[in-house]
């Protein structure tokens, strides 16, 4: 299982976003393999897209339809909360976003052990038990 984080996807589907190249190359290694999200990670993509990045309709419309598509297992991650925000606090005085925390946590109970990001602060983060997918590996 790989767990894909919010800019991971963002920057698969913009063009235009920095990590675009990489993303597209790292997405091609893995896509044939078991790729996990969950409704947060959906909520920030679209949130990114629309507000942020302002991207056209048809492209919101497009990663939506994608990300429901089943292509990606979803995980519901509200059940999650509680955890996460136990170890936001547990960070300090180190300030760690709660969605990082919350996709560490659902990676710890989950068993997944890679992820696609290219969040340094998330990485940073990690424990040595995860690694993260490099486009060069």
């Amino acid at each position: 299982m790989i767990f894909l984080d919010a800019n991971f996807i963002i920057d698969l589907f913009v063009d235009t976003e920095d990590n675009h190249k990489k993303a597209v190359k790292i997405y091609e290694k893995i896509k044939d393999k078991e790729l996990i999200i969950s409704n947060s990670i959906i909520m920030e993509v679209m949130t990114v897209l629309n507000i942020k990045l302002k991207v056209s309709k048809e492209l919101l419309e497009k990663v939506y339809n994608r990300l429901n598509s089943g292509k990606f297992g979803i995980v519901e991650d509200i059940t999650l909360y509680d955890d996460t925000n136990e170890r936001m606090i547990s960070y300090l005085p180190r300030r760690l976003p709660f969605f990082d925390c919350l996709y560490i946590e659902l990676m710890e109970q989950l068993g997944i052990e890679k992820i696609a990001t290219f969040d340094k602060h998330l990485c940073d983060s990690l424990g040595p038990r995860f690694s993260v997918i490099q486009w060069g590996n």
